[in-house]
């Protein structure tokens, strides 16, 4: 399974409801009610499989006041289809392609 972390949320008054959507703000589903401010990180499951292969979601917080805040998040790793090099000139993967370094 999925899941997102909130390291923090700011200006914005807890409790805070916490909704995972598509990245257009549809198809909303309820993840979790956070009853403590959010500097110390809350770690969330993703509901599977809705949302197991989405290259993105839309996180949608709701506080108790009526305030909302959305905001999409890239699920594809960061360190995805980059490749590294081990010298500067010539790096062979393990499936025998050759990549070049270039300047």
């Amino acid at each position: 399974m999925t899941q997102i972390t909130l390291n923090s949320i700011t200006g914005l008054t807890y409790p805070y409801t916490v909704y995972v959507c598509n990245v257009y703000g549809l198809n909303c589903v309820l993840l979790a009610v956070v009853n403590t401010n959010v500097p110390a990180p809350v770690s969330i499951l993703l509901p599977s499989p809705q949302f197991d292969m989405a290259p993105a979601v839309g996180i949608k917080i709701v506080t108790s006041d009526g305030c909302v805040r959305f905001e999409i998040v890239n699920c594809t790793s960061q360190d995805e289809g980059q490749k590294q090099f081990q010298d500067l000139e010539l790096f062979d993967f393990m499936d025998g392609t050759p990549y070049y370094f270039q300047n």
